[in-house]
């Protein structure tokens, strides 16, 4: 037992690594605040309509899907960090359109909509290159690990802050801070290397590539992977809403205490994914997360929510560990190729999304919202094609 716990040396960390783990501290910041409030806020402002919620979810990532190629002949015109920040730029006016939702919720989700597409068509792919640019195939696990707990460190009091914020006033200066925090992360992003990279396939190249015989495995547990995620982003935060009886503090505070038991298993995860087998690792942790996703269907108390919901999320990092790390690692051994099986990546990854967004809005009606948990548990499991 002692020496699953011992520790590793520390790692010798490059200077870019450092900078992406400054910008890592500070938008994990912005997202502990905001990212399980958002499709709350938006289940309020659509009248409670789940099927609102899933339909502004299910455009953005339709239009990303079919759109990403064009996002990185973009990246090759301005050079990978003058993307990135253009496309982290695009998270100020998303929340500005939805700071005036009330307003006029059509016209503003249309906007907020419009500014995240381009988030993701500057952001995502640069950024992945860029994660794989500045670790160490080697250590990645580690590094990965590093940059988790960074996150977890400041996100603890994220969501109580939200939720002490939300319970006094009302998302408006979420919003307003939430956009400052933003802006800031703009700093040591700008203060990366520029990373070399040049995406060589054509439009057509690239579906062709994405259907390809050879990158089938890669693929469809890209796929899987976006469709159970897509319930943990969008659909868990809701259903606990809903069971903490519209309580933001409750919501906020059960969050934070999941987060606390997570940041030491983390880095013992991050350890032994550079030293075990990943794939090994991926197919235990797949099937507690698995079982995680079956027992949040019955969910039904407070209580349940935090016990429940921090088994799913130690899980989490027995299966997301090895299975990011292993994923970096096949992308970075494409040699040249790193942009363009990112944009692979990315375009399973938005249509498996688009599936289940699909599959929900025919199903919760007839079954009820915990079906999403059930499919959620089968798609994890399918992350082992890998």
């Amino acid at each position: 037992m002692f020496r699953f716990f011992r520790l590793s040396p520390p790692l010798k960390l490059s200077r870019d690594f450092k900078i992406l783990c400054l910008y890592q501290t500070i938008v994990a910041l912005a997202n502990g605040m905001m990212g399980l409030f958002l499709p709350i806020f938006l289940f309020q402002q659509f009248n409670s309509s789940i099927y609102l919620v899933i339909i502004f979810y299910l455009i953005g990532h339709f239009l990303y899907s079919l759109l990403v190629p064009f996002g990185a002949m973009m990246m090759n015109k301005i050079g990978l960090r003058r993307t990135m920040l253009i496309g982290r730029a695009m998270c100020i006016p998303f929340y500005v359109f939805l700071y005036f939702l009330h307003n006029d919720p059509l016209l503003f989700a249309v906007l907020a909509n419009v500014v995240l597409l381009f988030f993701r068509l500057f952001y995502w792919v640069p950024y992945h290159v860029d994660f794989v640019s500045f670790t160490d195939g080697k250590h990645r696990g580690r590094q990965m690990s590093y940059l988790a707990v960074l996150g977890y460190l400041v996100g603890i009091g994220g969501p109580l802050l939200a939720g002490i914020l939300l319970s006094q006033f009302s998302f408006s200066p979420l919003f307003i801070i939430v956009i400052l925090i933003n802006a800031l992360s703009l700093i040591p992003l700008g203060k990366l290397t520029e990373a070399k990279a040049k995406f060589e396939f054509s439009y057509k190249q690239t579906f062709k590539e994405l259907f390809k015989k050879g990158n089938r495995r890669l693929n469809l547990a890209c796929f899987a992977d976006g469709a159970q995620t897509m319930v943990g982003v969008m659909i868990w935060p809701i259903f606990i809403y809903q069971i903490l009886e519209h309580e933001y503090m409750a919501v906020g505070a059960v969050t934070s205490l999941i987060i606390i038991g997570t940041i030491l298993f983390q880095l013992v995860i991050g350890k032994y994914t550079d030293e075990y087998p990943k794939r090994k690792l991926m197919r235990i942790g797949s099937s507690f997360y698995a079982l995680g996703w079956l027992a949040k269907a019955f969910v039904a108390t407070a209580f349940q929510v935090f016990v429940v919901g921090a088994f799913h999320s130690l899980m989490a990092i027995i299966l997301r560990t090895p299975f990011d790390a292993l994923r970096y690692e096949q992308i970075g051994n494409t040699g040249s190729y790193v942009d363009e099986y990112t944009v692979l990546r990315e375009m399973s990854i938005n249509m498996g999304w688009v599936l289940m967004g699909l599959l929900l809005i025919v199903l919760i009606g007839l079954v009820g919202l915990q079906i999403a948990f059930l499919i959620a548990a089968g798609f994890s499991l399918l992350v082992n094609l890998l």
